[in-house]
């Protein structure tokens, strides 16, 4: 048995493997370059998740570079603050080389050991260093730079190192082709004119630089934003399965009668409206019930026309897998509800679940809206840019990681949790309905503030508001933080003698019994015998005093 101990794993040996191959359910990475291994390989002789491809684990220690020739550069185990000389991208999760002598941070070992890019790999034609760092603009983004540059000895296209690495076609979440890569936007969209957006992130592209290009659906992005979003060169996406948009169901015919997969008895069609305070909710959206929709004769079971049209199978753009819509919830559900990974809200209706992630899932409302969508509280129209980092200014909230809607006629962008509130809400104490809401001019000589908090809001901020009473207030006051849930369960808890119900709180309730803090919108559990109210949370679950 082959032995070896190598620097970046002092604790245990490694042993030389001949074949090692991934299978469904174990995938091996390597622990130097985070790419699979198949084939040849060293693992840990213990039981850590160590492995190395074998050429990986036999890389020189030490090398002479001519991107950095006066000093002796040094192998180094991932660490975070540096950044490759080359690709100028981080060094923290794969092995690199390092000068210990000056402040050359380093390369990582791709770029150490292929400064030469292949041509059939990326461009046509060789790309060659010229080692001394330059002012320039890079051909290809159009960024200006002062490092490293690569020339082609054939068209003279002067670029830095990353966008001479950029594939020729690529996959990317958001659209079902493959995407090409094209040196001169221009010459391939002559037709369009000089203001072509970019699909990722919605800001204009520059028809003389590079791009990645769909000729089928017109899909264009920036060499960075398509960086950020592409899948891989593997076939990841099933891209037999067509992307289906649920304008594709809205026309259809409305049946006097469905058999619908998530209930046992036959659904029949009603078109009268109904009274608000019935609390007829749809078991699909959580909303309340409004005409038309499906009711079942000899259950109360609710379900709008629209929500039992939905597409069994989609795709989404945040998602490379197939999604497939559940009513029930899974392993990873708790108390039977599902955690969307778009808007970050709790819900207990339907939603699409991906069958290989184990938990990802979009609730109906983030998993319905369109790449291109209106919404009744702003005037133009707004579509999903993943690669924008704008902040939200319905609330100015700036975590959106699944992007954000954005507006190309102005300085407008919307998260997910905003724009799937409801836009009418019914507030406990109020006898009217709300309405979703905002101020498109702030008036100096007026004072905002929330009447359920009585704290000041901000006049640009989404609020509910009843013009009957001039009533206003924060969202999370009238909705709290999770508005689809089901909010009277008959729940049991091993830590409690009654049945519990979830409950709505906000920072004038009485605070948490568990832990003392105000609830702020947040979900809370209930018991009506003994009036126990906590958050619905592990830590003060876990800690609860049985009675």
């Amino acid at each position: 048995m082959e032995v070896l101990h190598h620097f970046s794993h002092e604790e245990h040996p490694l042993i030389f493997v001949e074949e090692l191959q991934n299978d469904g359910a174990n995938e091996f990475v390597c622990s130097g370059c985070e790419e699979s291994i198949w084939g040849p390989a060293y693992k840990c002789s213990r039981y850590c998740n160590f492995f190395l491809h074998k050429s990986c684990a036999e890389l020189p220690r030490e090398i002479q570079h001519p991107l950095h020739p006066n000093h002796t550069l040094v192998l180094q185990v991932p660490s975070r603050p540096k950044l490759c000389e080359a690709c100028y991208r981080s060094c923290e999760r794969c092995f690199f080389y390092h000068c210990n002598t000056c402040d050359f941070d380093g390369l990582h070992i791709e770029c150490a050991s292929g400064w030469r890019t292949k041509p059939e790999d990326c461009h046509q034609h060789e790309f060659v260093t010229i080692f001394q760092q330059i002012q320039f603009t890079c051909e290809l983004c159009g960024e200006d730079r002062n490092s490293f540059a690569q020339v082609c000895r054939i068209c003279q296209l002067l670029a830095h190192t990353p966008c001479t690495e950029m594939p020729r076609t690529i996959k990317i979440i958001a659209d079902r082709h493959w995407l090409n890569l094209v040196y001169s936007l221009g010459q391939v969209m002559k037709e369009h004119d000089d203001c072509v957006l970019c699909n990722l992130c919605g800001k204009k592209l520059n028809l003389k630089y590079a791009a990645y290009y769909c000729q089928q659906c017109d899909f264009v992005a920036h060499l960075e934003c398509a960086r950020q979003n592409w899948i891989g060169l593997s076939d990841t996406v099933d891209s037999s399965i067509d992307l289906i948009e649920d304008s594709d169901f809205e026309e259809d015919e409305e049946l006097e009668v469905i058999k619908h997969f998530n209930h046992k008895h036959y659904l029949f069609i009603n078109r009268n409206e109904v009274e608000v305070h019935d609390h007829k909710l749809c078991k699909g959206c959580m909303q309340s019930i409004s005409a038309p929709f499906y009711s079942c004769d000899q259950c109360e079971y609710f379900l709008h026309s629209k929500c039992a049209r939905l597409p069994l199978k989609k795709r989404h753009p945040n998602h490379p897998h197939l999604l497939t819509l559940s009513a029930r919830g899974r392993e990873s559900y708790i108390d039977g509800l599902v955690f969307c990974n778009a808007c970050g809200r709790y819900s207990h209706g339907f939603a699409y679940t991906c069958h290989k992630c184990d938990y990802y899932s979009l609730d109906i409302r983030c998993g319905s809206i369109l790449k291109i969508f209106n919404h009744e509280v702003h005037q133009h129209s707004l579509f999903h840019a993943l690669s924008s980092v704008e902040k939200c200014r319905a609330c100015d909230g700036s975590e959106n990681t699944n992007g954000v809607f954005v507006c190309t006629k102005c300085s407008f962008a919307l998260g997910f949790e905003c724009a799937t509130l409801p836009l009418k809400a019914k507030y406990e104490y109020h006898p009217h309905l709300l309405s979703l809401t905002h101020v498109t001019a702030k008036n100096d000589f007026e004072e905002y503030y929330c009447l359920i908090c009585e704290e000041e809001r901000n006049s640009d901020h989404w609020f509910y508001y009843c013009a009957q009473c001039n009533f206003g207030a924060h969202p999370r006051c009238v909705v709290g933080r999770n508005p689809y849930i089901k909010y009277v369960r008959n729940l049991t808890r091993k830590y409690h003698q009654h049945r519990l119900n979830f409950v709505r709180r906000t920072k004038v309730s009485r605070p948490c019994d568990t832990c003392g803090e105000t609830f702020d919108g947040h979900v809370a559990l209930g018991c009506t015998q003994c009036k126990s109210i906590i958050h619905w949370t592990k830590e003060c679950m876990d800690k609860w005093i049985i009675k």
